[in-house]
């Protein structure tokens, strides 16, 4: 499926230019994907007596054991094995980013978006007539495709890497991948302060808005902000991107700048928001308007969900969302905002499958967390919140889950099918937690405490609120076997596993250390466009590592500057591998496993990957500037001194999954993601699709 760009649905919608029976099935199955949960964790919580119902499950004839991951073990790559059942040579994710060929820049692994085609021009706007349409880059299809289009009902709540969703009769809520409403991947969340030092910070992941608080009234004192929304790009700004091209080809980068300034401040959309605080009672009250409806909050808590509105197209075209607040301080005053989520109700691009599921759901829980990876890692990671503020957010996407999970038993009770279930707050705060349990880490913190729990058991508390939702899941299922009178085949899974992440490398410094990368004469460290500006002596360069766990060679006739011919690249592979191989940091080795592409890929999708996988033992893994194509001249291993202190992104074999069989079923294989694909095929006896690479585990 083609989903358009926000503000071009807006506009069809606005212009005007641009079913089938319900599905039923006696059998019933649900799978509960549980992002990062780690075999040996879960079983040594489960000895500890932490999660009394998985205990349960295991002392009735449950089977736990360890489940293959992906190479490389990265969720948009292991979800996608899951979602198609195959190995990325053939579905075509292989990283969180992929690298453009043509420039050496990044692009999205998981989202292909189109250019605007023909346009007209309406009251000074560009209104797009084509183009602007987004989709998936998998080239497999999903398991809730073939299943539902064979009769099968499917409820997917919440999938990561299935954004932009394809057209299907399942009923599917994407996750990882989904944007906010402004159209960032994890979202640009607000911080409202009086903080000086804090109204300084600039991220792409949140926005810090300073305010001045009128304490007049020891009553009551206000401030007035802004949210902002989607850049309007329709605005017609053809005269200033002409001046920006002038001072370019002139070589007046400072004038450009300054242009490219003011483009973005004419397509900039924004609502006025006021801020109160109410003195009155016993504890000071946050209230926040917004388009006259009012987000409340008590001092250290969340406020309701609240609508706020953005007008583009000069009033023409409203764009709708919502978000909510968290009152943080009174005195100096300090309150943060969530991302804007789509309204679900009227959102202006899919955000569901069939569109009007997305309302359906809010009818029955509320508004609620549209965009994909909710927890708020970035706002922690960017200490725009503290520890406390983190995990407090954290709670709230996980309850919110919990009742999607009711919500998806409330669909299979009445017309039977799958049911998947997803949550990914274990890995989010697996990532963001680690630091506080492990003393050998880089980054330490003092100590402190959440809802009565130190910071280094928080962990623990986040595995014994999953056991708690896995409780009130088999709940659900008990009452439907006795309801039915039939056994439901229930599956727990994960993606991968967890590990300390201590030691950060910069591959990229490895390579041009080695002389494989070769900087442009006077430059030692790329610029803000990474490898696609003009730092590197492309005719000297043999390898690059764009991504998290890969080196690409620069080969001939695949990239646009490549100088290695295919009969060279094999021992180029080779020595990159021995001598990374080799390679030891602080005492420790830095890699347990090497492959080449064609080791752990096969499929028509073969060529797209990076020529080596790195499988990063342990401790270590590379550094966000790798990913994004960097030099930093910092040096090539260096601490990891971030709150993203737990990773996965290693050897395959060091951070498994897990697969529970709560029915008790012997597998006949050492289990794989791709394998659950096909047993669900399987148990629904669908015809699955050619070149699967899964088989059924019983």
């Amino acid at each position: 499926m083609k989903t358009s760009s926000l503000l071009f649905v807006a506009v069809c919608t606005l212009f005007g230019a641009c079913s089938d029976a319900e599905l039923s099935s006696e059998k019933r199955v649900v799978v509960f994907g549980v992002d990062g949960l780690d075999p040996e964790m879960l079983q040594e919580r489960i000895d500890s007596g932490m999660m009394p119902n998985f205990a349960k499950a295991i002392a009735g004839g449950s089977k736990l054991q360890s489940l293959q991951t992906s190479w490389p073990p990265q969720s948009p790559v292991a979800w996608s094995n899951f979602i198609s059942g195959v190995n990325p040579g053939k579905h075509g994710l292989y990283d969180f980013i992929h690298v453009n060929r043509d420039d050496y820049g990044i692009k999205s692994s998981m989202v292909e978006i189109d250019e605007v085609g023909m346009e007209m021009t309406l009251f000074g706007y560009n209104v797009p007539l084509s183009g602007g349409d987004s989709r998936s880059t998998r080239k497999f299809p999903a398991f809730w495709e073939v299943m539902s289009e064979q009769g099968v009902p499917v409820y997917v709540h919440r999938m990561p890497a299935s954004y932009p969703l394809t057209e299907s009769k399942a009923v599917v809520f994407p996750d990882m991948g989904t944007p906010d409403l402004v159209g960032a991947l994890s979202g640009v969340a607000y911080l409202f302060t009086e903080d000086e030092e804090q109204a300084a910070r600039v991220s792409d992941s949140y926005r810090v808005e300073r305010i001045k608080m009128k304490r007049r009234n020891e009553n009551l004192w206000k401030a007035s902000s802004r949210i902002y929304g989607p850049a309007d790009t329709m605005i017609n700004v053809e005269n200033f991107l002409e001046e920006q091209h002038a001072a370019e080809a002139a070589g007046d980068f400072a004038a450009a700048n300054k242009v490219a300034k003011k483009i973005e401040r004419e397509q900039e959309v924004f609502t006025a928001i006021d801020l109160m605080v109410d003195n009155t009672g016993d504890s000071p009250v946050l209230a926040v308007e917004v388009d006259g409806a009012y987000a409340i909050a008590g001092l250290g808590e969340w406020s309701n969900w609240v609508p706020i509105e953005f007008v583009m197209l000069g009033g023409l075209v409203p764009v709708p969302g919502y978000t909510r607040f968290r009152f943080i301080s009174a005195e100096p005053f300090e309150a943060y905002a969530v991302p804007v989520q789509f309204d679900p109700w009227a959102p202006v691009s899919p955000i569901s499958t069939p569109d009007e599921a997305a309302g359906e759901l809010a009818d029955a829980i509320g508004p609620y967390f549209t965009q994909g990876f909710a927890d708020a890692y970035k706002a922690y990671k960017g200490d725009v919140l503290d520890t406390s503020g983190f995990i407090n957010e954290s709670d709230m996407v996980l309850e919110e889950r919990t009742k999607m999970m009711h919500y998806g038993f409330d669909q299979i009770d009445e017309t039977g099918g799958l049911l998947f279930l997803y949550a990914g707050s274990l890995d989010m705060r697996c990532h963001m937690l680690w630091h506080t349990s492990d003393a050998e880490h880089p980054h330490q913190e003092g100590p402190g405490e959440y809802d009565g729990v130190p910071y280094d058991k928080q962990i623990d508390r986040v595995y014994a609120q999953i056991d708690t939702m896995f409780g009130e899941l088999m709940a659900r299922v008990e009452a439907l076997e006795k309801g039915y009178g039939e056994e439901i085949e229930v599956i727990v899974m994960s993606d991968h596993g967890f590990a300390p992440f201590r030691r950060k490398m910069h591959v990229n410094d490895w390579l041009v250390q080695e002389g494989y990368l070769v900087m442009a004469e006077g430059k030692t460290k790329t610029g803000a466009n990474g490898l696609a500006g003009d730092d590197i002596d492309w005719s000297k360069s043999k390898a690059y590592a764009v991504g998290f766990n890969g080196i690409i060679i620069n080969r001939q006739d695949r990239e646009s500057q490549g100088i290695v011919s295919d009969s060279e690249a094999v021992a180029l592979m080779a020595e990159i591998t021995s001598k990374l191989m080799a390679m030891t940091d602080q005492g420790n080795k830095v890699f347990t496993a090497i492959k080449r592409a064609d080791e752990v890929f096969s499929g028509e999708q073969l060529a797209q990957a990076p020529d080596l996988q790195l499988g990063f033992n342990i401790g270590y893994g590379a550094s966000d500037e790798c990913a994004t194509g960097a030099v930093t001249g910092e040096g090539v291993i260096v601490d990891n001194d971030s709150r993203w202190s737990g990773s996965h992104l290693m050897d395959p074999e060091l951070v498994r999954g897990t697969i529970v069989s709560v029915n008790g079923r012997d597998l006949v294989k050492d289990p794989a993601l791709e394998d659950i694909t096909a047993t669900l095929y399987k148990l629904f006896a669908v015809e699955a699709p050619e070149n699967l690479d899964g088989v059924p585990l019983f």
